[in-house]
């Protein structure tokens, strides 16, 4: 709509434009035959005697006429320019009503100068009358020689007919045989209406015509047929150069379909820009993100799981044959315990399993609402109470009263799993520490054991990653908790990292926005 009202605009400028062109043109081929026959006349009389001529064409023309010097006429380059080539200058007051014309006497710095308010049928006749004028001054015989070369220097035709010739209504032959000018009109259409002066040539039975003047026409047809396809090539152009970029988007944005629909997960569309193109490329790109993590997911929880139930299921195994050879009830009821401690096993492998399957399906509906950090970090402390053992586990926050937008059951997973993991490893004790910084809460679970290796600490929140096989077979676990732990993080637009403590141990950085400002972008890239 920019483009079409701006194209608008300048058409519409433009043609005004050109129309003050062409009305300048058309006054100034009015008017310059006219003013060469005043000079003609001026230059025929002394300089003391033009004063008369003056009287004459004033009282002809009825609008003062005099002669002036360009001192006294302050004349512009431009205008100066024209009168010293035989033009016409017109000076248009709008404002006013009335139009200045100059017109400088030949080789001479001398112009005369005529103010007029409106154009009539007296110019006109004062014309006929300035060009019969003329032809008084040459033999009979050479008026048609002396008609042509004046007519280079009107915008309109000069020519000598026989009277018998000229169809005229009866008033007009009246008018003609008290030896009068005539004006006739010719309206027959817009486009060409014009006007045909008439006037007797003494009494030689010939009329000089003068004409036709045609009317000005301020839209010609083929003015409006230039400015219409000028205005529908700026249109082409303006809408070629819109569509262009935004087609060149699509087919990248094509391109990348493709290679997806051909089985490429690695496909992107590099294509920026927040319009309409640019979100659903940043959809494409989440999207296709997002389904090569849930691939990479998958395989890997094929693998984990394979290689996870093979050891609980083979104990099964190897504790059936051997229940059937054991005949003390006793030793039968041991390894009856046994068999249902694997299963127990075996079922929360299957919970983790399933929960990080569920976890893995996209970002649940969450429903964000203010929670105090503190208290949930304290009512964990309790709920931990009976299996921290000699492990003590702390709490400390500046901002007892610090309040985070979440969904308080998964943060409160977050924070169990932290700490859980911490009790496996921890010395004697664990902290969680709480502080504000620049509208995030950043939660601190530190431990005093044996830490994280710096290049290993990507790889934890991976899931089914262990560092130590056989400490993790002791501490129990299947690598899953982190994992869970760095989902639901990013659901809550937050991160998660992995320091060394200053309690010497690990230290689990929890990085959440205070206040939740909008969705996530689907399959946020680990």
């Amino acid at each position: 709509m920019l483009a079409l009202c701006f194209i608008g605009a300048i058409t519409y400028a433009s043609v005004q434009l050109v129309n003050q062109y062409r009305s300048d043109i058309y006054r100034e081929e009015m008017a310059r035959g006219t003013f060469y026959l005043m000079a003609e006349g001026y230059q025929r009389y002394k300089p003391e005697e033009r004063g008369r001529w003056s009287q004459v064409l004033t009282q002809l023309f009825g609008a003062p006429i005099s002669l002036q010097d360009s001192e006294s006429l302050n004349l512009g380059y431009r205008e100066a320019l024209h009168l010293s080539e035989g033009l016409v200058v017109m000076r248009l007051n709008d404002a006013e009503g009335f139009a200045d014309i100059l017109f400088q006497l030949p080789d001479e710095d001398t112009f005369i100068v005529t103010r007029m308010t409106k154009v009539s049928e007296q110019q006109a006749r004062a014309t006929a009358v300035l060009i019969l004028n003329h032809l008084s001054h040459f033999p009979e015989q050479e008026w048609e020689g002396a008609l042509a070369n004046l007519q280079q220097y009107f915008g309109y035709d000069l020519v000598m007919v026989d009277r018998d010739t000229v169809d005229l209504d009866a008033e007009q032959e009246q008018r003609l045989n008290r030896r009068e000018v005539v004006i006739a009109l010719d309206d027959s259409t817009r486009s060409d209406s014009s006007i045909r002066i008439y006037a007797p040539v003494a009494q030689t039975g010939k009329l000089l015509v003068i004409g036709p003047l045609s009317l000005f026409d301020q839209f010609p047809m083929e003015l409006l047929l230039v400015a219409g396809v000028l205005s529908l090539l700026a249109v082409a152009l303006a809408t070629y150069l819109q569509v262009s970029p935004l087609q060149r988007r699509l087919k990248q944005l094509d391109r990348a379909v493709s290679r997806l629909g051909s089985g490429d997960l690695g496909a992107y569309a590099n294509i920026e820009g927040s319009d309409a193109i640019g979100q659903v490329a940043a959809t494409f790109n989440g999207m296709t993100a997002h389904i090569r993590r849930l691939i990479e997911s998958q395989r890997e929880m094929t693998r984990a799981v394979s290689h996870e139930l093979r050891t609980p299921v083979a104990r099964l195994r190897f504790g059936l044959e051997m229940l059937a050879d054991i005949e003390s009830a006793e030793l039968r009821r041991e390894k009856l315990n046994a068999l249902d401690h694997d299963i127990e096993q075996l079922d929360q492998l299957i919970d983790e399993i399933l929960t990080y399957a569920r976890l893995e399906q996209g970002t649940p509906n969450i429903e964000f609402k203010p929670v105090q950090v503190m208290e949930l970090c304290e009512q964990l402390r309790d709920e931990l109470e009976t299996i921290r053992g000699e492990t003590t586990i702390s709490v400390e926050c500046d901002s007892p009263m610090l309040e985070v937008e979440a969904e308080e059951r998964y943060l409160h997973r977050v924070l169990q799993n932290l700490v859980t993991n911490a009790l496996r490893y921890a010395g004697s004790s664990i902290v969680m520490r709480i502080e504000d910084e620049d509208s995030r809460v950043v939660i601190h679970v530190d431990d005093n054991g044996p830490g994280i290796p710096e290049h290993e600490r990507e790889r934890v929140f991976k899931p089914f990653a262990r560092l130590d096989k056989s400490r993790h077979r002791a501490s129990g676990g299947y690598g899953l908790g982190l994992s869970i732990v760095k989902r639901i993080v990013d659901w809550h637009g937050g991160e998660i990292r992995v320091e060394e403590s200053p309690e010497g141990g690990a230290r689990f950085t929890v990085t959440l926005p205070a206040t939740q400002q909008g969705q996530h972008v689907l399959g946020r890239v680990n």
